[in-house]
Order: C-alpha cells, then sequence, then structure tokens
C-alpha cells in the first residue's frame, strides 16, 4: 500500500509533504517542479528549510493561516505566487506541513480565481483528511 503523501523535507521541527491524490498525481509537485522557476522554487524551499528548524514560524508576509473560508488553510507567498498548505501540530514544537496545490496570482486584490484555488486546496484537504483521519500521519 503506498501512501498520498511523499515527504519533502525534515528536520527538528518539522516535516514537509506533499500530498499525492489516489490518481498518483500530486498538484504541489507539479506546481513546485513544472509550473514555476527555479529561482521562485528556491525561495519556497528557503522558507520550508526554515520551518524545520524553527515550529513557530510564521511570517506574516510569506507564511500565514488563511482566514474566513480560507481556514483552516495556511499559505506561502513568494511575491505573486501562493502555494496552500495545512499545518498539523504533532507534538511539543514540532508541527508537520502538507502542501496541497499552487498558482501565481494575476493582480492585486481578491479575484474569483483566488476564491476558486483556495476552493481546489481545500477539496485537496478535505481528500487528505479522508485518507488520514485527523491529519494523523
Amino acid at each position: 500500500v503506498s501512501l498520498p503523501i511523499r515527504e519533502l523535507l525534515s528536520g527538528n521541527a518539522a516535516r514537509i509533504f506533499k500530498y499525492e491524490r489516489a490518481n498518483r498525481r500530486c498538484p504541489a509537485d507539479e506546481y513546485l517542479c513544472r509550473e514555476i522557476q527555479k529561482p521562485m522554487r528556491n525561495r519556497f524551499l528557503g522558507q520550508f528549510w526554515a520551518l524545520t528548524k524553527d515550529a513557530g514560524y510564521v511570517n506574516h508576509q510569506r507564511f500565514r493561516p488563511l482566514r474566513d473560508k480560507g481556514k483552516p488553510l495556511w499559505e506561502f507567498k513568494e511575491h505573486d505566487h501562493r502555494l496552500y498548505c495545512i499545518r498539523l501540530a504533532v507534538g511539543v514544537d514540532r508541527i508537520d506541513v502538507v502542501l496541497l496545490s499552487g498558482w501565481v496570482k494575476d493582480k492585486d486584490g481578491r479575484t474569483g480565481r483566488e476564491d476558486r484555488e483556495i476552493e481546489k486546496a481545500r477539496g485537496l484537504n478535505e481528500e487528505f483528511l479522508t485518507e488520514y483521519p485527523g491529519g494523523k500521519l
């Protein structure tokens, strides 16, 4: 039986995973490896690395929880690039992060596409929680 996650990075404070759907597609992997340029991918990887060292890492410009309809998702941001995930506490000062999907924002302000991308990530989160009730990896 294969697990519907792929470990990306692990450290003392956090593990970072990419969610893989039942059809073997991995939206976060497609975004990071195929849809964005290497310099932007490296910026995201820098944030992931920081998170593995400090589970309390929150940077309201670059890594923050979504509000309102976006709950319980979190968002990694790099300029106009967005990567949605869930952040799961797994013990004292330790978390798991499951990357769900990403996209490139077209313009400033909230758009209909942003709402659709958040809804898509929420759907992926629901799929993940169906396979991992409570998010226990």
